[in-house]
């Protein structure tokens, strides 16, 4: 048995595994953790309270969408580029938008974990300073054309139909 003095060669060296948090992000980790991915269900899908809060009818994906903003709120506050900032409201959005459908929703809160994505995307902004590059832009110029797409062909469809009716 080796003494707590003696140098230990590089095989006897147990490595931590595991996530080594920023302590400036230790509450959003832990905000993402709780919300996304603190539970296990047998099969290893990981769950957190943003699936729970989700069923409840009307309220639930505006309560989990409010708490989710906290990091975004955090995000500025630490200095995140716009574009970060931007990418992580996106990421709430769309959350808060398609948990909102019925059933398939909760679902879908359950599998898209917006929280860890804000949480992962912060880390990164802290870890590597990076300057607003452009495909962070250009992921957020292709979701804003899909969404004017998105309302403006059923307008356009509809006056179409209204056209062909009259």
């Amino acid at each position: 048995m080796k003494n707590s003095l003696t140098a230990f060669s590089a095989d006897e060296v147990t490595y931590v595994t595991g996530e080594l948090i920023d302590p400036r992000l230790a509450d959003i980790e832990a905000l993402a953790r709780w919300m996304d991915y603190a539970f296990i269900l047998p099969g290893g899908l990981r769950f957190g309270f943003a699936g729970i809060i989700g069923l409840i009818p009307g309220v639930g994906d505006i309560v989990d969408a409010l708490i989710s903003l906290y990091i975004v709120n955090r995000a500025v506050k630490l200095g995140i580029p716009r574009v970060g900032v931007a990418r992580m409201v996106l990421n709430v959005g769309i959350e808060g938008l398609l948990g909102a459908v019925p059933f398939i929703g909760d679902l879908f809160d359950v599998v898209f974990k917006a929280n860890r994505r804000n949480y992962v995307l912060l880390n990164s902004y802290l870890a590597q300073p990076r300057q607003q590059s452009r495909m962070d832009w250009l992921l957020l110029l292709a979701t804003l054309l899909l969404l004017i797409a998105a309302v403006a062909l059923p307008i356009w469809l509809m006056t179409l139909l209204v056209r062909r009716l009259t």
